[in-house]
């Protein structure tokens, strides 16, 4: 079992990031105008990409699909996330920090899984990216929009640094897994802040 009962809480963690990745792209979708099946469908599989992604590079397949929490977590941002889109004043904002905290939360939790399943450094920093971008790389193909991961500086460069953060922890300082998961997720989710702090964009 990829998460045995002695790492339950990255288990959490991960399940989080699929509520936060499928609230942010329903949520988008109902912003853009798009129907509220359409957004709570497109909020599934930006939920659900992240782990199905970092599962089948890991060699376990559709494990996800196996285990209902994932989809439970899915449904459950998609509908909060179509909620939040018809608030157009609020909109943005929730889109913005579900989106981040979903990147730092997917990226960190894939590098911990990698080096826990035995990939080399620079194995678990790719494995993290790519679980990081995968949610956000659905929604914004699936909406038409200019992938934010290219588009943003600090976007796919904040989930390296925060996966290389979250592996530097995982190896060398004495904690537990998800401290250094949230570690890694919380200089994510600062350097995320440094664009609307300095006025360089959203």
């Amino acid at each position: 079992m990829i998460f045995a009962q002695g790492l339950a809480p990255i288990f959490i963690l991960d399940l989080a990031a699929g509520v936060l990745l499928a609230a942010a792209a329903s949520c988008r979708s109902r912003a853009c105008g798009n129907h509220v099946t359409g957004a709570a469908v497109l909020g599934c599989l930006a939920g659900l990409a992240a782990p199905l992604l970092r599962d089948c590079l890991l060699g376990f397949g559709a494990l996800p699909l196996n285990r209902g929490e994932y989809l439970a977590a899915a449904v459950f941002g998609a509908l909060a996330g179509a909620l939040f889109g018809n608030l157009s004043g609020r909109a943005w904002r929730f889109f913005y920090w579900s989106d981040s905290l979903g990147l730092a939360l997917a990226a960190c939790v894939g590098t911990s899984r990698g080096l826990a399943f035995g990939l080399g450094l620079s194995g678990c920093l790719l494995l993290g990216v790519l679980a990081g971008l995968a949610g956000g790389l659905v929604r914004d193909m699936a909406l038409g929009d200019v992938a934010r991961a290219v588009e943003e500086s600090l976007y796919a460069t904040a989930a390296a640094l925060g996966a290389l953060l979250t592996l530097a922890l995982s190896l060398y300082a004495p904690l537990p897994d998800w401290q250094s998961v949230l570690a890694g997720a919380a200089l994510v989710l600062l350097l995320r802040l440094l664009p609307r702090r300095t006025g360089m964009g959203a």
